[in-house]
């Protein structure tokens, strides 16, 4: 159903749902038997096979748990374990059984799990406590801790309140947890529960990070308790200076108006304090933190004996790390080093506290994340590991052998591996083996990890190994047999193609090419790129995910798909990354162009007829590939950006700065030439625009935006499918299979003709 664009939102969001019923489906004769659709990509079983979530060997290292999902419903999780001596798995906690009713969570509980892109039902996080003899998880709102000894779940908490973020300590006395925006805790002896905050209200919150430090900094909670139980602390956010930005969602039961503290790019931000409150009775002590409030509490650590809390201070245009050194009992503080950068700092969490009194470090400073030990001071610090090649995440540290675990690459970019290597420096050492992703979870003494490892042919393999890559026993073979949910489809599978292209000033950008088997010779294919542009992610790798799945049944469809990683993708160093800086929209498009016309090239790609498709950054890029270039027939732009003016602070300011030209942090035209609506003019091709009518990330203002913008221009070429109820990620199943067969019929139409 083609819109003309009426009048804003007095329609055209209105009439989201009779679009979704009037939107032609393929016919069935179009589909070959053995092709993917979008029913069968979204279909349960999942076609990847069994998985295993959130997979850890126990501390004791003789078992390994992990969430599974059901084979009629991989998003109902239950917690298994496996015996690491045998392979025998067994159910410990099911997930219905022991609730008994429908899960409801809260809306605070619903952010959250959208903040950590967590899509599952059930139980979806655990811990253990360093005994190996409980694991605490929550469900349904409570907090519940099952014994291995009993073989029992215990029920912790049974409140009207919604508990979050709960976690058991290490040695299994206490579990700790919010609620109503204060901490809690409760002694697993005496069941007594005790309140460890105070104050909070609507606007200042206990315990829990602020939106943008979830979303943006990759801190998802706000208390830390120390290794020798003695003290936790808390941070403390007031968003009263934050604007209530009233922010409708729109669902197919009614219309919510919601009322939300989204702190704009150039607006305040919360304000941040960090108590210590002292376990064996006492006032908590307020951390000198410094002076200036227009900051991000971006890390916070504690030492191994407790003595000392670390806290990471970033400053709000992202060039400075400072780490703060400070005394629980006191709160007084120092500067023990500081991170700085001409362009920005992207933050990460490898922060290891040695029994020492020292710490290991992961930092950028050399242009490539490396490893660095620091004394007992924070002083001195010692490069471990060095060269042109990233350390993805440390996974694990032996003291005794003196010894560092860690995943990254050193060949190619392309794929991941794990390693070990000496404090030293010395006898690097590479674990893993088969070309392809490789990731590990370790046990706490680092004697045993589970491996999970994938390529473009072989959806995701679980295995434990001993510390030197030696295999133990199989969490998850999934092997791609006869009895495999993908079996059907496998004849028509394609593993693409991986090269390089370069870009203007000669940096080498890795792509990967799709190509259907039964091209014939002078045969010429519609071809459509998949983008997503932006920092901080990386699209083309030898890794499986669920991502292959729409550019397989473009395949299927007769389509040439291809993708590359423009400048600014990561895991290529900070040189690569930094090419964005106050620059996009601009750049990315420029690098998307060469991968353009090295497509347009090939003997067997139809230049006349290209698309492009993304989401989120994608879906801006999408927008700008159309308007700026003459690449593309037709388009495809999911829940864009479209002006950054309406997106958040912490994101958006990292790149191109403050908006506000008083500001020191501001450049001249960043915003402006970011913008998709300074390039317009040029988006004359037909695209369809598709948004979540509650999505609170890339908030549905920025498609009612570009809707009256091209509602004044009078133009006709814009299709719009709003989905009434979903947020940025979509969760439900019928309109996940609705948008990728939207996505196809789109591209079937435009580019095939049909």
């Amino acid at each position: 159903m083609r819109l003309t664009i009426m009048s804003l939102l007095a329609t055209t969001l209105f009439v989201a749902c009779s679009q979704q019923t009037e939107t032609p489906e393929l016919q069935p004769s179009s589909v070959k038997p053995g092709d993917l659709t979008a029913a069968i990509i979204h279909s349960d079983p999942a076609l990847s096979g069994p998985s295993l979530r959130k997979a850890s060997i126990s501390p004791n290292g003789k078992m390994v748990t992990v969430l599974q999902g059901r084979a009629d419903d991989a998003g109902q999780q239950d917690l298994w374990a496996y015996d690491l001596a045998t392979g025998e798995r067994r159910l410990l906690v099911s997930s219905t059984d022991l609730l008994g009713a429908p899960e409801i969570l809260s809306a605070e509980e619903k952010n959250r799990r959208e903040r950590m892109r967590e899509t599952g039902k059930g139980i979806v996080a655990y811990s253990w406590d360093s005994e190996g003899k409980q694991i605490l998880f929550p469900l349904g709102g409570d907090v519940f801790v099952y014994n291995l000894e009993t073989t029992k779940a215990t029920q912790i908490t049974n409140t009207d309140g919604f508990e979050t973020d709960a976690r058991i300590s290490a040695s299994g006395e206490f579990v700790s947890y919010v609620r109503d925006n204060d901490l809690y805790m409760t002694d697993l002896t005496s069941g007594r529960e005790s309140r460890l905050s105070f104050g909070a209200n609507e606007l200042v919150r206990n315990a829990t990070a602020s939106f943008v430090v979830q979303e943006e900094l990759a801190r998802s909670t706000g208390y830390w308790l120390s290794p020798t139980e003695t003290h936790l602390a808390y941070s403390q956010i007031d968003e009263s200076p934050i604007a209530v930005e009233h922010r409708i969602e729109y669902g197919a039961d009614g219309i919510e108006n919601i009322a939300q503290r989204y702190p704009f790019a150039g607006t305040d931000n919360a304000t941040v304090k960090l108590a210590i409150k002292p376990l064996g009775g006492g006032d908590a002590v307020w951390a000198d933190i410094g002076d200036n409030p227009d900051i991000y509490l971006a890390r916070v650590y504690w030492s191994e004996n407790g003595k000392h809390l670390y806290v990471g201070i970033l400053s709000r245009d992202h060039k400075s790390l400072k780490m703060l050194g400070i005394d629980p009992t006191t709160g007084a503080s120092e500067v023990l080093f500081e991170e700085t950068s001409k362009t920005w700092i992207n933050m990460r969490g490898d922060f290891k506290a040695l029994k020492d009194g020292g710490f290991l470090w992961s930092s950028e400073r050399s242009g490539f994340w490396h490893i660095y030990r620091y004394d007992k001071d924070g002083k001195n610090p010692v490069q471990i590991t060095k060269g042109n090649w990233p350390v993805s995440k440390v996974n694990c540290i032996d003291e005794t052998a003196q010894r560092v675990y860690f995943t990254g690459w050193q060949e190619t970019a392309l794929e991941q591996h794990i390693y070990s290597i000496g404090f030293d420096g010395e006898n690097l050492i590479q674990l893993s083996k088969g070309e392809g992703v490789h990731n590990a979870s370790f046990a706490n003494n680092c004697t045993a990890y589970i491996g999970t490892f994938s390529n473009k042919s072989t959806p995701p393999q679980t295995r434990a190994y001993k510390n030197d890559g030696t295999p133990l026993t199989w969490l998850n073979e999934n092997k791609l047999d006869a009895d495999h949910p993908y079996a059907p489809y496998t004849a028509s599978h394609v593993t693409p193609e991986f090269g390089q292209l370069a870009a203007a000033d000669g940096t080498m950008m890795d792509y990967m090419l799709y190509k259907p088997a039964d091209i014939k010779p002078g045969e010429k294919r519609a071809a459509i790129t998949i983008v997503y542009g932006g920092p901080g992610v990386q699209r083309v790798n030898k890794g499986w995910n669920n991502k292959v799945w729409l550019a397989q049944m473009l395949v299927d469809n007769g389509f040439v798909v291809f993708q590359v990683d423009n400048r600014g993708a990561s895991k290529r160093g900070k040189a690569f990354e930094d090419h964005l800086y106050r620059s996009m929209g601009i750049t990315e498009t420029i690098d998307q162009s060469v991968g353009a016309e090295f497509l347009k090239a090939l003997p067997y790609v139809d230049g006349d007829n290209m698309g492009v498709y993304g989401w989120s950054y994608g879906g801006y890029m999408a927008l700008h590939m159309l308007a700026q270039t003459d690449h593309y027939k037709a388009g495809v732009s999911g829940a864009p950006v479209t002006d950054w003016a309406l997106y958040d602070t912490a994101y958006t300011e990292r790149y191109l700065g403050d908006p506000r030209p008083d500001n020191a942090n501001y450049t001249k035209d960043a915003y402006e030439n970011a913008s998709v609506f300074a390039h317009l003019d040029g988006l004359t091709e037909p695209f369809l625009l598709i948004h979540g009518m509650a999505d609170d990330n890339v908030v549905f203002r920025h498609s009612i935006k570009l809707m009256n913008e091209m509602q004044k221009r009078g133009v006709h070429n814009m299709r719009v499918m709003t989905y009434p109820g979903e947020k940025h990620g979509f969760r439900s199943r019928s309109n996940q299979i609705h948008r990728d067969q939207e996505i196809l019929n789109f591209f079937v139409e435009n580019l095939n003709g049909e």
